[in-house]
């Protein structure tokens, strides 16, 4: 037998063995709807794939000893070296289906964790050390793990400085799992304000709003300035989100009432009702029109939805499919759509109307007949 043969024979004989060994580890897994936990595990890189988040949760507490193992375990050597030589024999590799490496299994046990929320505090010492993690993948899932988890500000102290280093991360998902985290702890550090009001101003649009609901959920009154420039802004939506925060500073926002009450007289409907409840909540006076005798039971909180569902809404509450006569400006618009107070069906037709033809570049024609037809914004 030459040296080559004998060579293969003894690395055949070690993958058997890995194999018997991944076999027994899988018999000791939780097991949720007949499958071990590493299987769904291994599903959770689908972000569709609900199926995967409900088993894992449906697990609960009984999942923390074997995530946890995950989270502490490295590859040995010997994998390693398995592995090195598999990658020179993909045909094999399929064959054998060799477990992932240990960063994989690690980003999936801190994406587990998160499903798990609040069940998961046991596991908090195995997930802080990843919030400095070099890895980026590592580092962002536990900061989510952190914001679902929800744990008390003392016990996760030591991470705080680098959770607010985080909020200047070059990658813009880096700094909204960054804002999760740190609005997540109880309570919030008040170290990082000065860090997060930064964020109000940022490029991206979903870090900005992250940043002012930060500081909105804590009422912190240095918030107002900002909310107050929003309100003249240009943009529908900008408008009403920051209607639809402000009120809650009372009357230390009452510096706003005048811009809000030329809000009322806004064509478009949600701009009226955030500017209306934000009224409210400064002034205590009750001031817009009462909604029409139909029931008022339909609210939206679609913040980047493509256009076909928002059409496909649009059209059941129609009852009616409406005739394509232009395509959506683009035609893979993600529409923002916003309510403060329960709509009825005609308030919602007149909103969704306002969305196409703001946001999509559409009008929404009513033929006489009843007929639908989606026309060009002129």
């Amino acid at each position: 037998m030459t040296a080559r043969a004998t060579v293969r024979i003894a690395i055949l004989a070690l993958l058997a063995v890995a194999l018997l060994w991944t076999v027994n580890r899988h018999q000791r897994e939780p097991v949720s709807r007949n499958r071990p936990l590493s299987y769904w595990m291994g599903r959770l890189d689908n972000r569709s794939d609900s199926t995967a988040r409900t088993a894992i949760k449906e697990m609960g507490a009984n999942a923390l000893p074997e995530l946890r193992g995950v989270l502490q375990r490295d590859d040995s050597p010997l994998r390693k070296h398995i592995a090195a030589w598999l990658s020179g024999h993909p045909w094999l590799k399929a064959k054998l289906n060799l477990r992932p490496a240990a960063e994989v299994r690690r980003a999936h046990a801190l994406d587990a964790v998160t499903c798990l929320g609040p069940d998961a505090k046991p596991a908090l010492p195995g997930i802080l050390p990843f919030v400095t993690n070099q890895s980026s993948q590592l580092r962002i899932r536990a900061l989510f793990a952190l914001k679902s988890i929800g744990p008390d500000l003392q016990r996760v102290r030591p991470v705080v400085p680098s959770l607010i280093q985080a909020l200047g991360g070059g990658e813009w998902t880096m700094r909204v799992a960054a804002l999760g985290a740190l609005e997540a702890l109880k309570p919030p550090p008040p170290e990082a304000v000065p860090a997060v009001l930064k964020l109000a101003n940022d490029s991206n649009e979903m870090v900005r709003a992250g940043a002012i609901h930060y500081l909105v959920a804590q009422t912190n009154a240095i918030v107002i300035p900002l909310l107050d420039k929003q309100l003249h802004d240009q943009d529908s939506y900008t408008i009403t989100a920051a209607a639809s925060q402000i009120g809650v500073f009372g009357a230390a926002a009452s510096a706003s009432a005048p811009r809000l009450r030329q809000l009322l007289d806004n064509p478009v409907l949600t701009v009226r009702q955030a500017a209306s409840n934000a009224l409210l909540g400064i002034t205590g006076q009750i001031d817009f029109r009462s909604a029409p005798k139909e029931k008022a039971a339909l609210e939206f909180n679609f913040q980047g939805t493509p256009f076909d569902s928002v059409l496909s809404v649009y059209e059941s509450l129609a009852g009616k499919k409406v005739t394509m006569k232009a395509a959506p400006n683009p035609s893979y618009a993600l529409l923002r759509v916003l309510t403060v107070h329960p709509l009825t069906t005609n308030e919602a037709l007149q909103l969704l109307d306002e969305v196409l033809k703001e946001q999509a570049g559409l009008v929404v024609v009513h033929g006489q007949d009843g007929s639908l037809t989606a026309l060009a914004k002129p």
